[in-house]
């Protein structure tokens, strides 16, 4: 029992040490658009659905442990909006484009308390 929760306190610290370092080392960013690096990882100048899945988990994983909720992938474009020319892969041009449009619709009042939904004062009461 308490060797098992040793390996789980170490794992634990260890998940968190790695993390913090790629994030250090600008591997996977916590925050805001990642570069074309974090997305093609074998280099060859375009991004498969499971490198572009994968580069999103990475960095959810990191907003996590940063302290952020992680929940930022809900709103981000998937594999199939970001392969404007649905030829299975994800190119520089069309990684970059996703990005600009994202960072476009930022700071347009979606914020919090900026909406009409429930519980945001906004609404029509019944």
């Amino acid at each position: 029992m308490k060797l098992t929760k040793t390996l789980i306190t170490t794992l634990t610290i260890g998940t968190f040490a790695l993390t913090a370092s790629l994030i250090a080392a600008g591997t996977v960013s916590a925050k805001g658009p990642m570069s074309q690096v974090n997305y093609d990882v074998d280099g060859n100048g375009t991004v498969t659905e499971q490198e572009f899945n994968d580069a999103r988990a990475q960095q959810q994983k990191a907003a996590k442990a940063c302290g952020g909720m992680g929940q930022g992938a809900v709103n981000s474009p998937s594999f199939a909006d970001t392969d404007t020319d649905k030829d299975g892969q994800v190119s520089t041009q069309e990684l970059q484009t996703m990005q600009e449009k994202q960072q476009a619709g930022r700071g347009t009042g979606r914020g919090q308390g900026k909406g009409q939904g429930k519980g945001q004062g906004g609404g029509k009461s019944n």
